[in-house]
C-alpha cells in the first residue's frame, strides 16, 4: 500500500515555544476543522470500514522542537471507535500517527501518515 501523507498548516505566535512543553494547549493548535481532517486521512486508510470507524479520544505526546533548524515532531494518539448498528457492540483500537513540521515565520507546516498495521 502506497503511502499518503496529509499536510496541514497552522498559525502561530510568538507563544509557539512555550505550548511546545504543553501537549494539551498544542493540541490546541490545530482546528476542529484539521482534526476532522485526521479523522478522514485515518479511516479511509483503515481496509475495514465495518461498524463505521471514527476517532475518538485525541491526544498529543512526544513533542519535540529544535529551534536552530525550526523543526520539531509530535505524536497523535486516538481511538479507533466502531458502532455496529445490527447489534449492541462497540469497539476499541487505539492507535497514532506520528507528525513532523517545520515552523516558518509564524506558520507551521505539519507533514504526518497513518500506517494500517495489520499483523497475519
Amino acid at each position: 500500500m502506497a503511502e499518503i501523507a496529509i499536510q496541514l498548516t497552522v498559525a502561530v505566535d510568538s507563544n509557539f515555544d512555550s505550548v511546545t512543553d504543553d501537549p494539551v494547549q498544542f493540541s490546541k493548535l490545530l482546528s476542529p476543522e484539521q482534526w476532522h481532517l485526521i479523522d478522514d486521512h485515518v479511516v479511509s486508510q483503515l481496509e475495514d470500514k465495518d461498524g463505521a470507524p471514527t476517532l475518538i479520544d485525541f491526544s498529543v505526546s512526544n513533542i519535540i522542537f529544535d529551534p536552530t533548524v525550526s523543526k520539531g515532531s509530535f505524536r497523535v494518539h486516538f481511538k479507533i471507535s466502531r458502532q455496529f448498528c445490527c447489534s449492541d457492540i462497540a469497539s476499541c483500537q487505539t492507535d497514532y500517527i506520528d507528525f513532523r513540521f517545520t515552523k516558518e515565520g509564524k506558520t507551521i507546516n505539519i507533514t504526518g501518515s497513518y500506517i494500517l498495521w495489520i499483523i497475519q
